[in-house]
């Protein structure tokens, strides 16, 4: 019994060994946390979207990506929030079980309203830092950014609006933000300008720069914010110099409003029986392209008329294509209605077309053009006062001048010209000075022919003189819904419509004549 030995407890031998190794794993994380650096990211949001949900597909499982599809689309600028909606979707454990890789996919861009003003972006580091740190900021993205300044650019948005930044998209305070001493985080200023373009979403991309001393950057140095326009999309409409068109090159134009800062397409339909290839072609396409920042787009209509006899006409309708046009809606003329007129040459107008071009004083004189004709429209407000067939006095001598000026034109050389009044649909008052529009309307022909006669030295046997009332309208008091016109549009017809027009015209081959009765002393 004494010589037996005494035997080594197993339990007493395991229950070291254990606490020596929990000291060990104790010492290795210590000494491990010596070597961990301060980390600064990014404060960003979260939200699934569609490549979230692609890339958690056969990671997790569908019945918890196919839960994460309701959530497209919505953002969360805190975790909190976002933790909070996961659980009533896929369930308080699901979400501990598979919260880290949804959050993880689920980083997102943040987006801002042009006209929220001012935007905060913060920066936060996983320990309290013991001095200032200071965190130098890069800017990118196709947002165009303005100048540096802390004066203009507070936390509480622009202090002012100068003209001078309107070209930009976003200015900012500064370009090194800090950490206080003793803080985790903090937050620089983005101040936006809100313009009155409407723009396509653009990016300002925010990132951390190197850091200097025992801090370095985290997994979140990159952050890219989106901002959303504000202002309602713009409309595009035709622009109708003329209608009838013959040979050669026309041009189709459609304006935009207001000045957008998107590209602008407008596809083009064609209707009518003007055939394409073979009675006109586009040149370079059928999609009017309107520039950004720029008020007009044009594509160039080439008339063929290798097939249309003299004289004989098709009908060419150009429409705006509605459900292709990208970059703004159809405003109120999205269709014009052309003829294609038969014709071998047209009539030289170009004298008097260069002088209205080099005399801003005649601007609203309208000048057109056909086979036979050159049609000059004079605006009858210009010429008389309202309801009158007297030329204004300060006017007169300005008449003579352009009158003369065109007298002896080349080609306006043995023309006949017709001398045509025109009124509004506007019926004239009882107590009235002439008893109608007809009245009006020749009076005031008379008036412009008589002083063509008298004070310029027009021959007489060339001239004719018409009146017309108001039963030849150059625009139609129609529009293009069959419905009469209103308001603005209304006046701009009737202004349009009161006119006297000089229309100059070839002179034709005397015609033959036949004599049905004989002299009276013939024998």
């Amino acid at each position: 019994m004494f010589g037996e030995k005494k035997k080594t407890s197993q339990e007493v031998k395991w229950i070291v060994t254990f606490a020596d190794l929990i000291t060990l794993l104790f010492c290795f994380f210590v000494y491990l946390s010596l070597f961990n650096k301060p980390q600064v990211d990014l404060k960003t949001g979260f939200i699934v979207n569609e490549e979230t949900t692609k890339s958690l597909t056969g990671r997790l499982p569908e019945n918890v990506v196919s839960a994460l599809d309701s959530m497209k689309g919505e953002f969360f600028e805190i975790r909190e929030p976002f933790e909070a909606r996961l659980e009533k979707l896929i369930g308080q454990k699901n979400t501990s079980l598979y919260k880290t890789p949804i959050l993880i996919e689920s980083i997102a861009e943040g987006k801002v309203d042009e006209s929220a003003g001012v935007m905060k972006v913060e920066l936060i580091i996983n320990e309290k830092v013991e001095a200032d740190l200071r965190i130098p900021l890069f800017f990118a993205g196709n947002a165009r950014r303005g100048p540096v300044d802390p004066e203009l650019c507070t936390e509480d948005g622009l202090t002012s609006n100068p003209e001078e930044i309107q070209e930009f998209d976003y200015i900012t305070g500064t370009e090194v933000a800090m950490i206080p001493e003793g803080e985790q985080e903090s937050f620089f200023p983005i101040c936006l300008i809100n313009d009155e373009l409407y723009e396509e979403p653009e990016e300002i991309m925010v990132q951390i720069g190197k850091l200097r001393g025992d801090v370095e950057r985290g997994n979140f140095v990159t952050r890219s914010i989106y901002i959303q326009d504000d202002e309602p999309m713009p409309s595009v409409s035709f622009e109708i110099e003329r209608r009838d068109i013959f040979k050669g090159i026309s041009n189709v134009t459609a304006s935009i409003s207001p000045i957008s800062g998107v590209r602008t397409e407008i596809p083009l339909r064609v209707a009518g029986t003007a055939k394409e290839n073979m009675d006109f072609q586009f040149r370079e396409g059928a999609t009017i392209m309107i520039f950004p920042y720029t008020e007009k787009g044009t594509v160039e209509l080439e008339i063929i008329q290798d097939d249309i006899p003299m004289y004989a006409t098709r009908t060419l309708v150009v429409q705006m294509d509605e459900d292709s046009i990208r970059g703004a809606e159809v405003g109120g003329i999205s269709r014009q209605i052309n003829t294609i007129i038969g014709a071998q040459e047209m009539k030289d107008c170009s004298g008097i077309n260069r002088f209205l071009r080099e005399n801003p004083a005649f601007s609203s004189f309208e000048l057109n053009a056909s086979k036979s004709r050159c049609i000059l429209s004079l605006p009858s407000g210009f010429l008389f006062p309202s309801g009158g067939a007297t030329i204004k006095s300060e006017i007169e001598q300005q008449l003579e001048t352009f009158l003369g000026e065109i007298r002896d034109r080349y080609e306006l050389e043995g023309d006949a010209i017709r001398v045509d009044g025109h009124t509004d649909d506007v019926p004239l008052n009882k107590n009235a000075r002439y008893r109608n529009n007809w009245e009006l309307s020749t009076l005031r022909a008379t008036t412009v022919a008589t002083l063509m006669m008298e004070k310029v030295g027009f021959k007489p046997e060339r001239i004719a003189i018409s009146g017309y009332a108001d039963t030849r309208p150059k625009t139609p008091y129609l529009g293009n819904d069959g419905s009469r016109k209103s308001g603005i549009d209304l006046l701009n017809a009737r202004k349009a419509n009161r006119r006297v027009e000089l229309i100059f015209t070839r002179p034709v081959q005397k015609e033959r004549t036949r004599r049905f009765f004989p002299e009276p002393n013939a024998g």
